[in-house]
């Protein structure tokens, strides 16, 4: 297989136009694609969060020819070029990321988190063009605020901070995978807001008004989602003899 075609592999299950779309309804900027092309086959990939040294020396202890990430390895222009990314380009390693659009894919990265919380016949917050896909998800729930917490955390394998009454009863929650929550997502009627990096004043606002909120680590909230898309490429791979692998970054874990 080479870049093109797992390129055009990814854009069928997690289309590249989702992240021009959100970005111009949204107002945001992303830089998914091919980063680096270094023009050879290859029958490895390795699946990563990050483009890390860590995932790089990985790929070259397995033999893999191309890394895939979720976060870009190159996010906004550089002036000169070192770390993970010159020793990928080094190794004659090509690079492919998908962000914002696997972030908003049917069974992307948000749909994952949404998942990992429990969610049933959930409601896109922020729907885009594709059938099923968007940014943000609330669904229903029934069960004691702490008991949520631990239900997630086992599933996330991280630990969360509550900002609420653990004891209190939640009926409705509210995720966005990374660090979606801002104060416009407090719009959303929730009892509890789930994300990731949340800020003090938003954090604030939702306990003002009596709601509560559950920020886990960018990495937790982010990482199930891209296992299991890494799950949905070895499937879609298997006939054609393609390996995938997948990185975790224990510094996160």
């Amino acid at each position: 297989m080479n870049v093109q075609a797992f390129y055009r592999l990814i854009d069928g299950l997690s289309p590249f136009l989702l992240s021009k779309e959100l970005c111009e309804k949204e107002d945001l900027y992303d830089n998914s694609g091919v980063i680096i092309d270094a023009g050879k086959e290859f029958d490895k990939v390795l699946c990563a969060l990050d483009l890390s040294v860590g995932a790089v020396e990985e790929a070259k202890r397995l033999g893999c020819g191309l890394i895939f990430t979720h976060h870009p390895a190159i996010y906004r222009p550089i002036k000169n070029v070192g770390g993970a990314v010159l020793e990928s380009a080094k190794a004659g390693i090509s690079v492919i990321s998908a962000h914002l659009n696997l972030d908003c894919a049917p069974r992307g990265i948000d749909y994952n988190f949404a998942k990992a919380l429990g969610a049933e016949n959930e409601k896109i917050l922020t729907p885009l063009s594709v059938a099923e896909s968007g940014y943000g998800r609330s669904f229903s729930l029934n069960l004691p605020l702490g008991e949520f917490v631990e239900k997630a955390e086992k599933e996330l394998n991280t630990k969360a901070i509550c900002y609420g009454d653990k004891n209190s009863f939640i009926k409705t929650a509210a995720s966005f995978c990374g660090e979606g929550l801002d104060e416009l997502a407090l719009s959303e009627e929730a009892d509890v807001y789930c994300s990731a990096d949340v800020k003090h004043h938003v954090i604030l606002a939702a306990l003002e008004r009596g709601k509560a909120v559950v920020s886990f680590t960018h990495y937790a909230s982010e990482n199930y989602g891209m296992k299991k898309f890494a799950e949905e490429l070895t499937k879609k791979l298997s006939a054609q003899n393609i390996k995938i692998y997948y990185f975790d970054d224990t510094r996160f874990v």
